[in-house]
């Protein structure tokens, strides 16, 4: 595979389980065709302890280059492919017990699914997009949208679903502004999205999903006691700033936790009635 250049002047050569570091060169290690996004978690337990990923542009560029640095792959859309193709497999089949962070989101998006309400769906900072792919994969009636602020990564998911020959779109924009009309979708998501937001923009992002939704707004967080800066965590959330947040909406709102913490918010009947269905655009 390939390999990334870091920050330092070692001269040592330093083995992980994943990974090879000689002098400021990060190698991987991977068997063959078997990188997913699993990558995140071996990138954060194994070089970052190291001092090798001093910032998020590095753990970015780390990550790039070994998904690109794929020997079994003759190209790069060839090596995200077999990146989405990957992590996809092990995402249909949620199992009990495993702690690694695709099982783990397995089970998050399973969740997920079971709170969708209506046929029309928006993810919020759906990243990769593999929750959009995987919701359009369950029912072909479902009208999904993935949004993410990367307009790169946007551009990659939506490359991946036309290859698929998934009926999941995906578009660019801003959590703080998104880019659709008022009552847009039936559910909008934000999973593992506002741990990201600084804490005074919580509401503004809030609201704005709010305002997209007809029927429902779906909030997935970790629950934390500190950010945690590996993934750009700005913000702690726990199950009472997640009800202080639903109070705050004046929907009807539920909490609860599960693989972390869910808030759960239904449009009132009232409002719902009246909100006009509007296309995404």
């Amino acid at each position: 595979m390939g390999a990334a250049s870091v920050p330092g002047r070692r001269t040592e050569v330093v083995e992980t389980p994943h990974f090879r570091v000689r002098g400021t060169t990060v190698e991987p290690r991977f068997p063959r065709a078997r990188v997913d996004n699993e990558l995140a978690d071996h990138i954060a337990a194994e070089l970052v302890p190291l001092g090798l990923v001093p910032d998020g542009h590095a753990f970015e560029r780390i990550f790039v280059d070994t998904v690109l640095g794929d020997p079994a792959a003759a190209t790069p859309a060839a090596a995200w492919a077999a990146f989405y193709r990957n992590t996809l497999r092990r995402l249909r089949r949620p199992g009990p017990g495993c702690e690694d962070s695709v099982s783990v989101f397995a089970r998050i998006y399973a969740h997920t699914a079971s709170l969708v309400r209506g046929t029309s769906v928006l993810d919020v900072g759906c990243c990769f997009g593999f929750l959009p792919l995987l919701l359009a994969e369950r029912d072909r009636r479902f009208a999904v949208v993935g949004c993410d602020l990367v307009a790169g990564t946007a551009v990659l998911a939506g490359s991946v679903a036309r290859s698929l020959r998934s009926g999941a779109r995906f578009l660019s924009g801003d959590a703080l502004r998104l880019p659709v009309r008022t009552a847009a979708v039936d559910t909008v998501l934000s999973v593992h999205v506002l741990e990201h937001l600084p804490a005074e923009s919580t509401g503004r992002a809030l609201g704005e999903l709010c305002r997209a939704a007809r029927r429902r707004v779906v909030v997935a967080v970790p629950v934390e006691d500190v950010p945690d800066p590996t993934y750009g965590h700005l913000q702690a959330f726990g199950l009472p700033g997640l009800a202080a947040l639903g109070e705050a909406t004046g929907w009807p709102w539920t909490v609860h936790g599960y693989e972390g913490g869910w808030l759960v918010l239904d449009r009132p009947r009232a409002a719902r009635a009246t909100a006009p269905t509007c296309p995404i655009g």
